[in-house]
């Protein structure tokens, strides 16, 4: 089974696009299949989605990359090797650098050749292998490009059908060297969703469960990381309530970059003061964690009860000084 990204023409004349949302960068990208587009029908499958490479200074190597026409029709494409980089959103979906001109600290394209335009028949199933060459002088630490396969403009070929779209895999290349792996963590924090705005509020208070974490690494290294771990939560007498793991997908944080990972505590059956444990590693056993205490006070319900109470008092007291009222002036009266 291939897997891929099959978009709209359109989103090439962005100055950058992402292609997908958190794109290969997690390995769930992998488990979702790409379905022929609506229109006439068209589309394209590609595998690997992800590519992870090492590699040392002059060397060569190669990669394999299968692409399969999905549809009842001649496709015709562009290959294309470009660069990406996260961007500045921080939900790990790749930026692609299309309008770059000039090689940056961790790019890529430049040491890629061979990609090829395609035909693909009805149904077609071709391998490309792309050759990567790293100069000798290359820096150490992650270089990162896609090679890209798009659909050519139509009546370019009588015989085939111009596909609008396109599909890429990504290729992460770790250069040996002197590389340096650092990430410290920008935030650890409670949040809710607020049900009116859909919008996370963070915050120590809540009125009940579910309570969400949100966790922002940031990569002070020059190559990706893969951080994984999980979350500790206790009550407020050190008993385990439970463990919440963060990035179970095996989410990329790229260098210079902040990466926004969000997990729940899916219970709302929860009152009282709770500690939260975040316990992370990453590269060679590299630990980063933190502690954060937050509450949770169903006060409305409490504000109810407290109400209730105050009025059933009332209404009891009210009652016995009614009661003695009647009693004493039933013993006047004998």
């Amino acid at each position: 089974m291939l897997y891929g990204i099959c978009m709209n023409k359109r989103l090439l004349g962005w100055s950058a696009f992402v292609l997908g949302a958190a794109l290969c960068l997690s390995p769930l990208a992998v488990a979702l299949p790409v379905n022929a587009q609506a229109t006439g029908g068209q589309g394209l499958e590609i595998s690997p989605p992800v590519i992870e490479l090492s590699a040392d200074p002059g060397q060569t190597i190669t990669a394999n990359i299968r692409v399969r026409n999905v549809t009842a029709a001649t496709l015709i494409t562009k290959g294309k090797a470009d660069d990406f980089g996260a961007g500045t959103s921080e939900d790990g979906a790749p930026h692609i650098l299309l309008d770059e001109t000039g090689a940056t600290r961790y790019s890529l394209k430049y040491w890629i050749s061979g990609v090829p335009d395609l035909k693909l028949a009805p149904r077609e199933l071709k391998t490309t292998t792309v050759t990567i060459t790293i100069p000798k002088n290359a820096e150490p630490g992650g270089h990162f490009g896609v090679v890209r396969f798009t659909g050519v403009a139509p009546g370019v070929d009588g015989t085939g059908v111009a596909l609008s779209a396109s599909v890429g895999s990504l290729i992460l290349l770790k250069v040996s060297g002197a590389i340096t792996d650092k990430m410290s963590l920008a935030e650890f924090s409670a949040y809710q969703t607020n049900t009116k705005t859909k919008k996370d509020v963070t915050g120590s208070f809540f009125e009940y469960g579910p309570v969400g974490f949100l966790v922002r690494l940031k990569n002070e290294g020059s190559v990706h990381e893969r951080p994984g771990g999980s979350i500790d939560v206790t009550d407020w007498m050190g008993h385990k309530v439970a463990t919440v793991k963060v990035d179970e997908q095996g989410g990329s944080v790229l260098p210079d970059s902040i990466r926004r990972f969000t997990q729940t505590l899916n219970q709302k059956q929860l009152f009282g003061r709770y500690s939260a444990h975040l316990a992370l590693s990453y590269a060679t056993g590299k630990i980063v964690d933190n502690t954060i205490e937050f509450w949770v006070i169903p006060w409305k319900l409490l504000l109810l009860v407290l109400v209730g109470i105050i009025v059933t008092v009332y209404l009891v007291t009210l009652g016995v000084r009614r009661y003695n009222r009647y009693i004493i002036a039933k013993s006047r009266a004998r």
